[in-house]
């Protein structure tokens, strides 16, 4: 795919793609809704997809699309892979430029969060989210060394998490360390667990 050309023969947009919604399923349950199917055509590309500012990337997807309502707080359902959204620009009058990456979301659930931030996802709250590698930290203790897991958790823009807290992802518990939350349609967390070596 080239930025320059406009036209887009219809009879390439041939794979079928879910464009997805953030919603509340019951209380404290968020999950990826499929609100529409539409046609597409997509490219794997070789390289990453940046999509969180202080996590790794992933596989990086081009898609173009028939203009429609899209924005990045959506993502996209494609051969049973999530897409998150990185960037949707108008393609002439009747098509759009979609990048994504693809990276798998897993359900968290917020075990603990401090009292002071009221409007920060409640205790018991699932959302989903999307866990990437940050860094691995090391200390030397006595008479073990103690190892620093250090993780991100890139959730849609709607959950908001405390510093502090706890949440419950992959199986294991973590600490939320850092929000990064000046994105518009995304957050980001620094969360870290400690693993005795």
């Amino acid at each position: 795919m080239t930025g320059q050309e406009t036209y887009v023969d219809a009879g390439k947009l041939r794979e079928p793609v879910r464009v997805l919604e953030l919603r509340e399923t019951g209380p404290g349950c968020w999950t990826w809704e499929p609100v529409r199917r539409t046609w597409a055509r997509v490219e794997l590309r070789p390289g990453v997809n940046l999509f969180s500012r202080v996590g790794i990337g992933a596989r990086n997807a081009e898609l173009v699309l028939r203009r429609q309502r899209l924005s990045l707080h959506n993502a996209l359902s494609w051969r049973g892979q999530h897409l998150v959204l990185t960037a949707v620009t108008a393609r002439g009058r009747g098509h759009l430029d979609v990048s994504a990456a693809l990276a798998a979301p897993i359900a968290v659930r917020v075990l603990a969060r401090r009292q002071a931030e009221p409007d920060a996802a409640p205790e018991g709250t699932v959302f989903p989210a999307v866990l990437t590698e940050k860094y691995l930290g090391h200390a030397q203790g006595e008479p073990l060394a103690e190892l620093e897991l250090r993780m991100v958790l890139v959730t849609p823009k709607t959950i908001r998490l405390t510093a502090g807290g706890l949440v419950e992802a992959a199986g294991q518990v973590w600490a939320v360390r850092v929000p990064h939350e000046l994105e518009p349609c995304q957050n980001e967390y620094e969360i870290v667990r400690g693993v005795d070596v």
